[in-house]
């Protein structure tokens, strides 16, 4: 069977610290990730969501890795745009440049790693499944 991930990531500003991405990465065989990383860049919660996924994918050597994500961003754009993107040199089908191209070369990266297959789920937001909840 596939290794199942849960992942979601938040950004929000804290007082006396500023700028904050949070993810967090929780799967049925005991892997379970945490962090608040401080940063000077302006981050989003699609940022966090796909660093989130990244972080994931990376912390694990399963070949076969089902992916469960709420964030529509990283699931429509990882199971088809992302690709097409990377063979446009990082343009969209109209010829805007992407945002975020480090971290979807790294999810690409990831995603390619010899023998792995990655399956995508969308699943809801804060639904009370084990992993995904606040």
């Amino acid at each position: 069977g596939f290794h199942v991930i849960y992942t979601d990531g938040s950004a929000e500003i804290l007082p006396g610290i500023g700028g904050v991405m949070e993810y967090g990465v929780y799967s049925e065989c005991g892997l379970s990730i945490s962090a608040f990383l401080p940063t000077d860049q302006h981050q989003t919660v699609n940022t966090a969501e796909l660093f989130a996924t990244i972080q994931a994918l990376g912390a694990t050597d399963s070949a076969k890795t089902a992916i469960c994500t709420d964030s529509s961003y990283v699931y429509e754009r990882a199971s088809g745009s992302a690709r097409r993107w990377k063979v446009r040199g990082w343009k969209n089908a109209k010829g805007a440049a992407i945002t975020n191209i480090a971290l979807w070369d790294s999810l690409i990266a990831e995603l390619d790693r010899p023998g792995r297959i990655g399956q995508w789920v969308k699943i809801p937001s804060h639904v009370g499944i084990e992993g995904k909840t606040e």
